[in-house]
């Protein structure tokens, strides 16, 4: 192995260049993971270059940034273990948490991670299946909660937003016995995509055939997978009894109709990790459609434009793809 790796740097607005530094020791409780593939997030990849907050009264974004940051889909396999671990050299696991932004990211050939804050994965499985487990373990935190609080089994449900988030949700929402589950989302494409994953059937935001709350057909559950408070007042007009508030919000949302329940996000755990990839190894939950390129990390610039269009869901940076 060498002593040094390649990581990518935001080093100013609008850019990002590879730069090589050493590649880190795991310490006591740490594994230094071999990075397969590491999948963009398009809220954090697009604030962040584009140094923009990603909500109201954050601090402006500091350049520059810290390596292999915000990268923190990651899958890959262990090649050194610090003091303490139990996983050993050679398992391929993937992160379920993001070990925050003032720590080497997973934009890089190699990434230290603290053992609890990965997972063991099967070593054979694609790695466009697995390599967003952290974000489906958020959108599993949030499918957790509807569960635990009204129920989703037997119920009409829908989802708002059929971005990455979304698209998981509806899978998990079906997983849970869902017995309809319908998208929301103004790109054409991603509505087919929901169909193929298992909606019933997808409409533009404003379609008519949309029932409102308190008429047939209206939805009895739904999360809101996109953030807009327009779209929030729009699903809540059409949503009886639950809906969650999962997005991350662009502005404040004004509650509607006192007898409908909303519902936060409850935060990360483990157990939420645990849960989506149980659902994921059992086929349930299906996340390589969401990997619409593969890329080498000198082609960032060209995958945020990308996902700033619409024309890729997720970008699936591959480290060996670089020159």
């Amino acid at each position: 192995m060498s002593a040094t790796m390649k990581a990518m740097q935001f080093i100013g607005v609008e850019q990002a260049k590879l730069i090589t530094v050493p590649i880190p020791e795991p310490g006591p409780g740490q594994v230094l993971v071999k990075v397969k593939a590491v999948a963009t997030c398009p809220q954090w990849d697009m604030h962040i270059y584009y140094g923009k907050p990603m909500v109201d009264n954050q601090p402006p974004i500091p350049y520059p940034y810290t390596p292999g940051q915000p990268g923190h889909e990651m899958t890959g396999v262990i090649v050194r273990t610090g003091e303490g671990c139990r996983l050993p050299v050679g398992q391929s696991v993937s992160a379920w948490r993001d070990q925050g932004h003032h720590r080497y990211g997973c934009y890089a050939e190699y990434v230290v991670m603290d053992e609890e804050n990965v997972l063991p994965v099967p070593a054979d499985m694609p790695y466009k299946k697995v390599v967003s487990l952290e974000l489906a373990m958020c959108v599993a935190a949030s499918i957790l909660r509807l569960k635990n609080t009204v129920g989703i089994k037997g119920k009409k449900c829908g989802v708002n937003g059929l971005g990455p988030a979304g698209l998981i949700a509806l899978q998990m929402m079906l997983a849970e016995g869902a017995t309809e589950v319908v998208g929301i989302d103004p790109n054409g494409e991603r509505r087919e995509l929901a169909i193929s994953l298992g909606a019933s059937s997808a409409f533009e935001p404003d379609d008519e055939r949309i029932a409102l709350r308190g008429e047939p057909g209206c939805f009895q559950v739904a999360i809101d997978c996109a953030g807009f408070p327009q779209a929030v007042a729009s699903l809540m007009d059409r949503t009886y009894e639950a809906i969650v508030l999962f997005a991350v919000k662009k502005a404040d949302y004004i509650l509607r109709h006192y007898t409908l329940t909303v519902i936060g996000y409850p935060g990360h755990s483990r157990e939420a990790a645990e849960y989506a990839l149980r659902l994921i190894e059992d086929h349930k939950v299906d996340m390589s459609p969401l990997i619409s390129r593969e890329l080498p990390f000198e082609r960032y610039e060209e995958a945020v434009g990308l996902l700033r269009s619409q024309d890729a869901i997720k970008i699936g940076f591959l480290p060996e793809l670089g020159e």
